[in-house]
C-alpha cells in the first residue's frame, strides 16, 4: 500500500491510459522506436494547436467581456495545466511502449 495512492486508483487510471495507447499505436502500425519518438512530438504538437485555439477562444471572450478577466485567466490556467500534463502522461506511455513493448 502507497500513502500517495492508498487505493490503487491512480495506479489502474494510468494503466488504463497507457492500454489504450498502446492499442492506438498498435493500430496506427507504430513499429519502430523511431517512429514511437515522431508519435511524441506528434502529442506535443496536436496539444499545442490544441493550447493555441483555447487561448484564441478566451482572447475573443475577453474581448468581448472585459470584467471576467480573472476568471478567463483561471481557465486559461487550467487549460494550460491539464494539456501540458496530458501531454507528460502521453510522453510516458509512450516511452513504456518503446521499453516494454519494442525490444531491440
Amino acid at each position: 500500500m502507497k500513502l500517495t495512492d492508498p487505493f490503487g486508483r491512480m495506479e489502474r487510471r494510468h494503466q488504463l491510459g497507457y492500454e489504450m495507447m498502446r492499442n492506438a499505436l498498435r493500430e496506427a502500425g507504430v513499429e519502430t522506436p523511431d517512429e514511437a519518438r515522431d508519435a511524441i512530438s506528434q502529442v506535443w504538437k496536436r496539444g499545442f494547436k490544441i493550447m493555441g485555439v483555447g487561448m484564441l477562444l478566451l482572447l475573443g471572450v475577453l474581448a468581448i467581456i472585459p470584467n471576467a478577466a480573472p476568471l478567463i485567466l483561471v481557465l486559461a490556467i487550467i487549460m494550460v495545466a491539464w494539456v501540458v500534463s496530458s501531454n507528460i502522461n502521453g510522453q510516458k506511455y509512450i516511452n513504456r511502449y518503446i521499453k516494454e513493448e519494442m525490444k531491440p
